[in-house]
């Protein structure tokens, strides 16, 4: 899998080399967020009906983001890094990825791991089940990205509008990941859905998803460090020095997701004579990503710096289908829930162009 992602980012670089012109206008920038603590908030839909049997313990308690973008002129090409530290390790990189990018388009990786441990309250079977786990899972997720283009018609052409600093974009992309989950059980006696009621419930500290993305969104920092602080959103005015940013991005994906087999045998372990009759299931994911707060700029000839504070909220909400119950000896799964975190978060970002020297 490795090799192919590899294969498919090198020829990605190289064709864009070979296509790239000198209309490459997104300028070297780097950005550093730092959020002292992120508090974590974990539900299930079924979570309080069935007596709120897990609880899951993140060990993330903060968190440093770094991003860097970089532009070649000559050939259009633009690079980037994207990277996340532990705050109690930071030499170790908790979370990296990448951008490959040309005129509008560029490629986003992510690579993490969802780490803690869970507890588990609720009645455990006979056997080698415990009430307290560690996990470690990981998170891949890849982008193919591009600006939105706002056109002005002027003189009887449609005309990109430069001056547009609003910074939306959209894409596609792929995402696998994989975190705990409470299972709530469905049982029938089979005359649906009047005697449909809860069985005993199980856990999984490793339910896999693979989901097919589409996503958008916008970010005033990063483009206000692409058009060099020369445009703000009120048109033929520059941006204010002290002002309310905001960062946002939606994503939504549909695709295969499948419990272990250990926690369907746990699950048929606390229902006897009834049988899961699917471990795989169709996820809808749907993510969702806010920064609001105050940022200022200093402006000083072909250089760009942008302090900002605010608040970062975070969330992934996941939704299967499968394992349904229609028959007495059916044991059907409900585990659709929501992950989100929060916290207080601290950005700078430098930005570099010497052309901006002569758009003074």
């Amino acid at each position: 899998m490795k090799k192919y992602v590899f294969f498919l980012i090198l020829m990605f670089a190289i064709t864009m080399q070979l296509l790239a012109s000198s209309n490459d206008t997104i300028p070297a920038f780097i950005g550093i967020w730092y959020t002292p603590k992120m508090n974590w908030y974990v539900n299930f839909i079924q979570h309080k009906a069935i007596g709120k049997p897990l609880e899951v313990d993140f060990n993330t308690s903060s968190m440093m983001s770094v991003e860097g973008n970089f532009g070649i002129r000559r050939i259009g090409l633009r690079l980037g890094l994207n990277a996340q530290f532990e705050n109690n390790a930071i030499s170790k990189a908790y979370r990296w990825g990448g951008y490959l990018g040309f005129k509008g388009y560029w490629l986003k990786i992510q690579r993490s791991n969802i780490s803690g441990t869970l507890y588990w309250t609720g009645e455990l079977p006979p056997g080698d089940y415990q009430s307290q786990a560690d996990f470690n899972n990981s998170y891949f997720n890849i982008d193919i990205l591009k600006n939105f283009k706002k056109k002005r018609y002027v003189d009887g052409n449609w005309q990109r509008d430069v001056t547009d600093n609003s910074g939306f974009y959209w894409g596609f992309g792929y995402t696998s990941m994989g975190f705990p989950v409470e299972i709530a059980t469905l049982t029938t006696e089979g005359n649906l859905p009047d005697d449909l009621k809860f069985g005993k419930p199980a856990y999984d500290s490793l339910y896999k998803i693979r989901s097919f993305n589409l996503s958008g969104g916008f970010d005033m920092l990063r483009q206000l460090c692409q058009v060099g602080g020369r445009y703000g959103l009120i048109p033929g005015q520059p941006p204010m020095k002290l002002a309310v940013y905001a960062s946002t991005e939606d994503r939504i994906g549909f695709g295969p997701g499948k419990l272990t087999s250990r926690s369907i045998q746990m699950a048929e372990a606390l229902n006897p004579g009834r049988t899961v009759t699917s471990s795989s299931f169709f996820n809808v994911n749907v993510h969702y990503f806010l920064s609001v707060g105050f940022r200022y700029y200093i402006k000083s000839g072909p250089s760009l710096i942008v302090f900002a504070a605010g608040y970062d909220f975070e969330g992934t909400a996941f939704i299967p289908f499968g394992a349904n119950t229609r028959k007495k000896e059916d044991l059907g799964l409900d585990f659709s829930g929501v992950l989100l975190n929060h916290g207080f978060t601290f950005k700078m970002y430098i930005a570099f162009d010497r052309r901006w020297n002569d758009m003074e």
